[in-house]
């Protein structure tokens, strides 16, 4: 995969206002006079009549760090600082569905990246066979998240079928990039293996409410690079899957939807895979959420505009999830504001630009300094990071910028009007010469289930002045910046705010 870096900064001209115009539309905006000015103060109008989706939550995967949690001290601390009300309060869990490994065949040489499966070979009885006390402490790990009582959303996925059932024998690819992995007389088997653990989950009384059979299926998977499970599929292959799965479900009548493709890109093969989905009566049925991973689009708010767009026309009423997302390639260390910053950036151009329902970052806990090692500096990319044997972690700073949403920003709120006169804007050339939009102020404004309006505004940039125009009377304001993590730093009248240089600030008005 081939991130696109920005290298060129360029000022907007005069020829670009038409597109600060539709961005700012797209963002739930209200039409009106949007000028460039890089660092100017900004007036941000919110409209509570005008609404737009209903947030159905915020989580993350325990794969892979969920197990080799050692211990259920520790695992208690973990689930309070992300499951609990007095910390994150996350509610959608994403449990990972291993494909197992054959130790003299596996490629993948980092144990973290190696997982449990459920179906084992039974030497006494010479078969293979369903084993629910393996993958033990993952398995701990969810009760004791699900113990704090905010998860209502446990969503099953798989990066790979089980390796028994894969070309090369491997449940981290194929030996050649773009080999599709699944056998062909092995879809039915992997449906059957995949329900089967689906229901033993649900007699457990864990709230399945989702399954995810495919992971970023277009991508090559296996080659060279075998860094973790997975498996390619061509797009019909991946259609024919799904549609099995669809089945599946009904005839075993479980309580589960699928969320899928779980695409990694958000260009035209995403596209494509919702289309397609939408089109076959017995996917759309069984259809829980289009669910899509940010990757490699930080900065490209113009994509995420278009991707909104088009689902808007052709998938209305259709759930969008956007279920994946860290840094990629992770250029900010743990303890940098830029590493939150850019967290945060993606949170509010996916809820606003292309209408999420739901957010989900890729993992909650990562290793040390697990990509790009560095003398005093952790690269890692989770909301914690820890040491291999978890005998030390700590919250990173894209924890903070979780919170700024999460902690406010409950399950049922629904996102409302938004709008600003001045739009900071900047364009970007990529290595292939193509030009993107970004912003160097994003906002996301939501009314709460409990009467709340809040607004959560990133500030990438220059210090600048906020005014707001609301019918609301009184704030709250938390921040972070370098040297504050989630502080309040105001609470009284509805006033004129200064928004630090390269800060997020989460307002709640009532």
């Amino acid at each position: 995969m081939k991130a696109n870096k920005a290298k060129v900064l360029q000022k907007v001209g005069k020829g670009l206002l038409g597109t600060v115009l539709a961005l700012a539309v797209g963002a739930g905006g209200t039409a009106g006079y949007f000028a460039y000015a890089k660092n100017a103060n900004m007036t941000i109008r919110l409209n509570e009549g005008k609404k737009f989706q209903t947030f159905t939550g915020w989580g993350s995967s325990a794969c892979w760090w969920a197990q080799k949690t050692p211990d259920d001290e520790t695992r208690d601390q973990i689930a309070r600082l992300l499951y609990s009300k007095e910390g994150l309060g996350l509610n959608i869990y994403r449990y990972n569905i291993g494909g197992g490994y054959d130790p003299e065949k596996e490629r993948v040489d980092n144990p973290w990246r190696l997982t449990e499966s459920f179906y084992i070979y039974n030497e006494k009885s010479g078969k293979w066979e369903y084993d629910f006390t393996r993958d033990a402490n993952a398995q701990k790990m969810l009760d004791a998240a699900l113990s704090y009582g905010c998860i209502d959303t446990v969503v099953l996925f798989a990066n790979s079928p089980h390796y028994t059932m894969t070309v090369s024998g491997l449940s981290s690819g194929g030996m050649e990039s773009y080999q599709s992995n699944l056998k062909e007389d092995c879809y039915e088997a992997y449906v059957d293996s995949f329900l089967t653990i689906t229901e033993y989950f649900l007699k457990k009384g864990v709230p399945v409410k989702m399954i995810s059979p495919i992971n970023e299926p277009q991508w090559s998977w296996g080659g060279d690079w075998v860094g973790q499970e997975g498996c390619h599929y061509e797009e019909e292959e991946a259609l024919h899957l799904l549609h099995l799965f669809a089945e599946g479900i009904e005839e075993r009548n479980l309580p589960v939807t699928l969320c899928a493709p779980e695409s990694g890109n958000i260009g035209d093969t995403t596209k494509r895979y919702f289309e397609n989905m939408i089109a076959d009566e017995t996917i759309r049925a069984n259809l829980g959420t289009l669910a899509y991973h940010s990757y490699f689009s930080d900065d490209d708010r113009t994509a995420k505009t278009k991707l909104g767009s088009w689902i808007d026309r052709n998938a209305e009423g259709v759930p969008v999830a956007m279920s994946e997302w860290c840094e990629l390639p992770c250029v900010n260390d743990t303890t940098s504001i830029q590493a939150a910053l850019r967290m945060a950036r993606v949170m509010a151009q996916d809820l606003t630009c292309t209408g999420v329902n739901s957010w989900s970052a890729w993992v909650a806990v990562n290793q040390h300094g697990a990509e790009k090692p560095a003398a005093g500096k952790d690269f890692s990319d989770g909301m914690l990071s820890a040491a291999d044997d978890f005998s030390e972690f700590y919250l990173t700073m894209r924890y903070h910028a979780m919170a700024h949403f999460a902690k406010y920003i409950p399950a049922g709120s629904v996102r409302i009007g938004a709008s600003s006169a001045i739009y900071p804007l900047v364009t970007t050339k990529t290595d292939d010469g193509k030009r993107m939009f970004s912003t160097s102020v994003n906002y996301a404004a939501f009314l709460t289930p409990d009467g709340k309006a809040v607004l959560v505004v990133v500030n990438e940039g220059a210090a600048r002045s906020l005014t707001l125009t609301t019918d609301r009377t009184q704030m709250t304001v938390i921040q972070t910046d370098a040297q504050k993590q989630e502080e309040t730093v105001y609470e009284g009248d509805v006033k004129t705010l200064t928004l630090p240089e390269n800060s997020l600030i989460t307002i709640v008005l009532s």
